[in-house]
């Protein structure tokens, strides 16, 4: 009885350890949007070239996504997350240097490069330490970039404003040093597999191959989820100052309500999903993201575009952890990080390339144009990952 209540008070600090990873990645993921518009007049950057700023990390974050499953097994996943940790945050501070686009697009690269192992490692650690349980571990999990996002935001603002942009890069950047240290210390050295709780033995002789049906419509839907996300994480300040006219202490503000609203998606998102399963949830919070995109070109006004944002982020965020879960409940061990690489690979290469679009959309025709035409992608996907999408995926 006592070496299992260690055990499971060791899993929760795993759970807690790889909670603040994710806060870590978004303290520097995050720091470039509320400060975009600055950047961009200070480095002439066009809505395009902003655009292949989301794109560089998301290519960064793509090409690592499988090899992470390879060198978490050869090296470990602990040395693996921390040199991730030490890479992102070495990347992050070195933009205080930054003279021009070019020098931005390489470094933001190398931060998506690192901070791709988190999720398909850390994820793999959560399901296999918390069995039939990963639905709601893996959602708690999952709330950490909300948090991250709503602390970086305003964080970024202040700092911008009291000593430049280039500031914020650099002292963002240090809780993900701290972090390295505190997991070096803390957290065992384990490899896929030494963990397992409530699993059945892995076969040797399964491939991926043999759950197409189950990945296919879970990558499916991560790409819908990255088209809003990185959409909206990119250019939603820009969107409040050029396009609602608003300052940019209260953009940031109002575009922090959304990963902010998201913290209680993610949260609630594996009760959720247990008890309407894992097609409904997924498919309704998909539907109800295209009608909010929709609803932001025609509300007017700090306080109903505040809740839109508010709803949006409710939506938007609920169904990511659902997405993790229902692949690594349907993988064997051996598999898990694997799969987790291809369907969020595939979702990243999609929300890689829709943000470059997306910025040369807003360039060409309009916020309000570009956002109505996502609206109506989204929307007509949700019949499509409704009908392919089997339950038995969650």
């Amino acid at each position: 009885m006592p070496e299992q209540r260690s055990r499971w008070s060791y899993s929760y600090t795993v759970l807690t350890l790889c909670w603040f990873g994710w806060i870590a990645i978004y303290l520097c993921r995050s720091v470039l949007a509320p400060i975009l518009p600055v950047v961009s007049g200070e480095l002439g950057l066009s809505h395009a070239q902003a655009g292949m700023l989301e794109t560089a990390y998301l290519l960064g974050y793509i090409v690592i996504k499988m090899p992470a499953g390879v060198l978490g097994n050869r090296i470990g996943i602990k040395r693996t997350l921390i040199l991730g940790m030490v890479g992102y945050a070495l990347a992050t501070a070195l933009n205080f240097l930054a003279t021009g686009f070019l020098h931005i697009f390489v470094l933001r690269f190398l931060v998506g490069l690192f901070q791709g192992v988190h999720l398909p490692l850390a994820n793999t650690l959560l399901s296999e330490r918390f069995g039939d349980r990963q639905g709601r571990a893996i959602g708690f999990h999952e709330s950490g970039p909300n948090v991250g996002n709503s602390i970086a935001y305003p964080l970024t603002v202040a700092i911008a404003s009291s000593w430049g942009w280039r500031y914020a890069f650099l002292l963002l950047s240090l809780p993900a040093f701290v972090l390295a240290g505190v997991v070096t210390l803390v957290l065992k050295d384990e490899r896929q597999g030494s963990t397992v709780v409530n699993e059945e033995p892995a076969e040797g002789n399964q491939r991926l191959g043999m759950y197409f049906r189950l990945l296919v419509p879970l990558a499916l839907a991560h790409a819908v989820y990255n088209l809003c996300l990185r959409t909206l994480l990119t250019f939603a300040p820009s969107y409040l100052v050029e396009y609602r006219g608003m300052g940019l202490a209260a953009a940031g503000f109002v575009a922090m309500l959304m990963p902010a609203a998201g913290f209680f998606a993610k949260v609630s998102s594996g009760f959720i999903a247990e008890r309407v399963g894992s097609r409904n949830s997924i498919s309704a919070a998909i539907l109800l993201s295209g009608v909010f995109i929709f609803t932001l070109t025609r509300v007017t006004g700090q306080g109903p575009t505040s809740v839109t944002f508010v709803a949006l982020g409710l939506a938007l965020y609920s169904f990511s952890p659902t997405i993790y879960a229902s692949v690594t409940s349907g993988l064997p061990t051996h598999l898990k990080s694997m799969g987790l690489g291809a369907v969020t690979m595939t979702g990243n290469i999609f929300g890689a390339f829709s943000a470059s679009l997306i910025g040369y959309l807003i360039d060409t025709l309009g916020y309000q144009t570009a956002l109505t035409m996502i609206s109506g992608t989204v929307i007509a996907a949700t019949a499509l990952i409704y009908a392919v999408m089997r339950e038995s995926s969650g």
